[in-house]
């Protein structure tokens, strides 16, 4: 959700509120121009796959949220815009940020569940053996097993894209695109 994607950045960047609102303009920019998604409707768009890969919407997101005075200054809010859009990287500094806010946003996602994945693991092994001594009736083992399934799906997802944003802050380049944390489409013209 934005609330927590901002407060992941703000923990990386201090923003002024100044700061801030020109961030939100070249986010609102990259929805005017279709690089985002329209969040009206209450989803962003944004995914965490199960390789640990960001979709490009949550990279391109978390790239205006982690851009500094200086960078807006140099390239404005247009040329923010659009670079990011493009998957033009901005400076080796600003990748860096983006690695650090991504897994930032992926450690606070973990922080929030009640359970860790060792936990879930265990859960799900116990509920497994259960199963095996019950009748084809007893679904609601199935369905209880299913939902801790999901839910450690998804916290191996957010620890691999976690490690590979450390991963990526650790060595970022501004040229190797295709090693970010976060999926980049590649775009060619005719």
């Amino acid at each position: 959700d934005e609330t927590m994607m901002l407060s992941a950045a703000q923990t990386v960047l201090e923003a002024s509120q100044q700061l801030r609102q020109k961030q939100l303009a070249v986010i609102a920019g990259l929805r005017r121009f279709g690089y985002l998604s329209d969040a009206s409707d209450g989803q962003s768009g944004c995914s965490i796959f199960a390789g640990g890969y960001a979709c490009d919407s949550l990279g391109r997101y978390l790239q205006a949220l982690s851009l500094s005075e200086d960078e807006l200054r140099t390239f404005g809010e247009g040329g923010c815009t659009i670079n990011i859009g493009e998957s033009v990287p901005i400076s080796c500094d600003h990748e860096r940020r983006v690695g650090q806010v991504l897994s930032q946003l992926c450690g606070g996602l973990l922080a929030e569940s009640a359970t860790s994945a060792t936990e879930d693991e265990a859960i799900l092994h116990a509920l497994e053996r259960a199963s095996a001594g019950l009748d084809a009736r007893a679904t609601h083992t199935d369905r209880v097993r299913a939902c801790v399934h999901a839910r450690l799906s998804r916290k191996r997802a957010l620890s691999s894209c976690r490690e590979r944003a450390d991963a990526w802050v650790q060595r970022p380049t501004a040229m190797a695109s295709l090693r970010r944390p976060w999926r980049v489409s590649i775009r060619t013209s005719g």
